[in-house]
């Protein structure tokens, strides 16, 4: 009997009904701040739902403008082969003779100079 005695005076039912009572409402309010402070950050931090749309947005816009820059390189790149395989080689090596100063080997270069007088 003695056992059983010292078992009930150490067990937490020993305890007034006020204190169990303040310790659960101490606890579930711990519990609820933490919800909502991490409900709170979800929302408005850096990487939250708020800002997620505005990556969303601009995600989009640069696959849009991603896209446009590829069809112009496809349209650049056919038109350049088009030109290189058309009937126009012989201007093609005069515009880069003139513009970008190249010749061939067998070509002999002749620079005439202006009298200052």
């Amino acid at each position: 009997m003695i056992r059983s005695k010292q078992i009930f005076e150490n067990n937490s039912l020993s305890k007034p009904y006020y204190k169990r009572i303040g310790l659960y409402v101490v606890i579930s309010f711990i519990m609820v701040s933490l919800n909502f402070s991490a409900l709170f950050h979800l929302i408005n931090s850096e990487n939250g739902i708020l800002v997620l749309k505005d990556v969303n947005h601009q995600i989009k816009r640069n696959q849009y403008e991603l896209n446009l820059v590829n069809q112009t390189n496809r349209k650049l790149e056919d038109r350049i082969l088009e030109f290189s395989k058309g009937k126009d080689s012989d201007l093609i090596d005069q515009v880069i003779r003139d513009y970008l100063g190249y010749q061939s080997n067998s070509e002999l270069t002749i620079v005439y100079r202006k009298n200052s007088s």
